[in-house]
């Protein structure tokens, strides 16, 4: 209804009930919410829900199908190692990644009747890190006929996503290539051009992401700690390139349900932290905060100092608020994220802590000596 309202040359607004409950002047009696609705938006108390545009709905919709499809695999993995546990073969124990080279080498060749353990363990990869020893042992396993089918139908599936997640990854770069203003012959030329390889990763994008991202929007946003090139692209796809329809900062991370609200009643806190329900994009950046927990950077820092006085869990949350502010500056205002590095913003935040205990001392008649 919303795409047909949208052809047809409507201004259609996408309202939040929850945004209408807390308006005043509805008495209980009224029985027509048309009615009411109607009164609401003749008088601009309607705000509309955000929806991309109509020319990035596309990039929208094949990232979320992609993002199934990536968990649906993932899912076909465990089952394949559960067929595994049960055959008391455990090479998904002694490998880092079942899905790595070594580990899906071992595992066609289990499912094409090959099940000698010294056998198996010649398929291993010189750079695995696992010895021949150790893999040969995890191999000795009881291969059962039922368990090798289970194990056959999960990889076949597991095949059949992965090719479909290639397809989409076509569709994807189709895309993104509509959406640049420039023919074809021109943008494979800048994207051969420029030093932005695919990003790697089992299930990465296979095309060169942020060489296409550039063109399109003309920042980089895997400048800020944490965003690689495949988050990067789910961002634009789920936020588009219009940010202002945000006009601060503070409506953005409200948006994406990263800032924190307070719901006070009677003067009193009841509670304080961020509204229920997640953003898809809130677990984008989420991801990209808790990339950063141990980097020497300045977020890096910002988290360490904040998790030891409210917990791992909140400044999680409050570091992926500032990645969300500085991806926001970047797309909206251009402005580039510039990292100062741990020791400089520990430094700043220890002339921060003496300007506040000189100006509590200054209230209480005292003064603030530093000791030899």
């Amino acid at each position: 209804m919303y795409d047909l309202l949208e052809v047809a040359g409507l201004e259609v607004y996408l309202v939040n009930p929850t945004h209408v409950k807390s308006v005043p002047g509805r008495r209980k009696d009224d029985k027509l919410d048309c009615r009411w609705l109607q009164k609401l938006h003749k008088f601009g108390l309607l705000s509309a829900s955000f929806r991309p545009h109509s020319d990035d709905r596309p990039l929208q919709s094949l990232q979320r199908q992609r993002t199934r499809l990536v968990r649906l695999a993932a899912d076909e993995m465990r089952r394949m190692q559960q067929a595994l546990d049960v055959m008391n073969v455990r090479i998904h124990k002694a490998l880092s990644d079942l899905g790595g080279v070594t580990g899906m080498r071992i595992v066609r060749a289990i499912v094409q009747g090959v099940h000698d353990p010294a056998t198996l363990a010649s398929y291993r990869d010189p750079r695995c890190a696992c010895s021949p020893a150790e893999l040969q042992a995890a191999l000795t396993g009881h291969y059962l006929p039922h368990q090798v089918l289970a194990l056959q139908q999960a990889l076949a599936r597991y095949d059949l996503q992965a090719s479909q997640i290639a397809a989409l990854d076509t569709a994807m770069e189709a895309a993104l290539c509509a959406l640049i203003p420039l023919d074809d012959a021109e943008i494979a030329r800048q994207v051969a051009a420029t030093s932005t390889p695919a990003p790697l990763g089992k299930h990465a994008p296979a095309f060169p992401v942020m060489s296409s991202l550039i063109l399109l929007t003309g920042k980089d946003a895997t400048i800020i700690p944490g965003i690689a090139a495949p988050s990067a692209l789910a961002l634009q796809a789920l936020l588009g390139r219009d940010f202002t329809k945000w006009p601060t900062s503070k409506h953005f991370t409200s948006h994406i349900t990263l800032a924190p609200v307070q719901k006070i009643s009677g003067g009193k806190v009841l509670r304080s932290g961020t509204r229920p329900g997640t953003h898809p994009a809130a677990v984008i950046f989420k991801q990209a905060a808790a990339a950063v927990t141990r980097t020497d950077t300045a977020l890096g820092a910002y988290y360490r100092q904040l998790a030891i006085h409210v917990g791992r869990g909140k400044a999680l949350t409050a570091t992926a608020r500032k990645i969300a502010v500085q991806y926001y500056t970047l797309m909206r205002e251009g402005r580039e994220y510039v990292e100062i590095g741990a020791q400089q913003y520990e430094e700043r935040y220890r002339q921060r802590q003496i300007a506040s205990l000189t100006k509590r001392a200054a209230k209480l008649g005292l003064t603030v000596t530093s000791a030899a």
